[in-house]
């Protein structure tokens, strides 16, 4: 019983720190952000705990590992500016893991990590939401028009939108004025911002 008992300890300890850390990422808008540093720490921890006990099969998980490794990066898509799928193959490898311990008889080890592992997934999407609430989406705008002017009205409905520009950068060509705003706001503010924008008949070209 110490023995499970310190195996679940083991598991919480790094369920806690992933969370920890995947939080800050989550913050800050990367794309490995909460669940997935999360699924990694766990995963990470239960193959370590379990290769302490291998011997000749030692060659056989490392196979395994980076097998569902490469398995886990088919998964993994850049689209719309951002990269798609992290969490996913975090799950892969993680539930690798966990199949590692079923097959070496540890069911009980199994069953923790398999608990977390959906803890993860499907409670942890509520706090993805929560953040969103609060703000989290960061999108760098390049706006290009005919004349200054005609962008002037853009920093008005940053404001109006409750979107927060952390940066602003102005350049000119021979034909064309572009401004960059470097905001962060809601993603729903942020989308309503882009589909103005994209209406707008004053403006040449949009980047984010």
């Amino acid at each position: 019983m110490d023995f499970i008992t310190a195996d679940l300890a083991k598991l919480l300890i790094s369920l806690l720190a992933g969370a920890i850390i995947g939080f800050e990422r989550e913050m800050h808008n990367k794309s490995a952000g909460f669940r997935t540093i999360t699924l990694i720490t766990v995963g990470s921890t239960l193959f370590t705990m379990l290769s302490l006990q291998l011997d000749q099969e030692a060659r056989v998980a490392a196979q395994i590992v980076s097998g569902v490794g490469f398995l886990g990066a088919g998964v993994i898509l850049f689209s719309e500016g951002k990269v798609k799928g992290l969490t996913t193959a975090a799950s892969v490898w993680a539930a690798a893991a966990m199949g590692m311990a079923i097959g070496m008889g540890r069911f009980a080890l199994a069953a923790y990590a398999g608990l977390m592992i959906l803890v993860v997934l499907w409670f942890f999407v509520r706090i993805d939401i929560w953040l969103n609430k609060l703000g989290r989406e960061i999108r760098t705008y390049r706006i290009s028009a005919a004349a200054i002017e005609e962008l002037v009205g853009l920093d008005e409905r940053f404001k109006q939108l409750h979107i927060r520009v952390i940066h602003k950068r102005e350049y000119k060509t021979p034909d064309l004025f572009t401004v960059e705003w470097e905001t962060r706001g809601t993603l729903a503010h942020q989308k309503e911002f882009t589909r103005d924008a994209i209406r707008n008949p004053q403006i040449i070209s949009i980047d984010y």
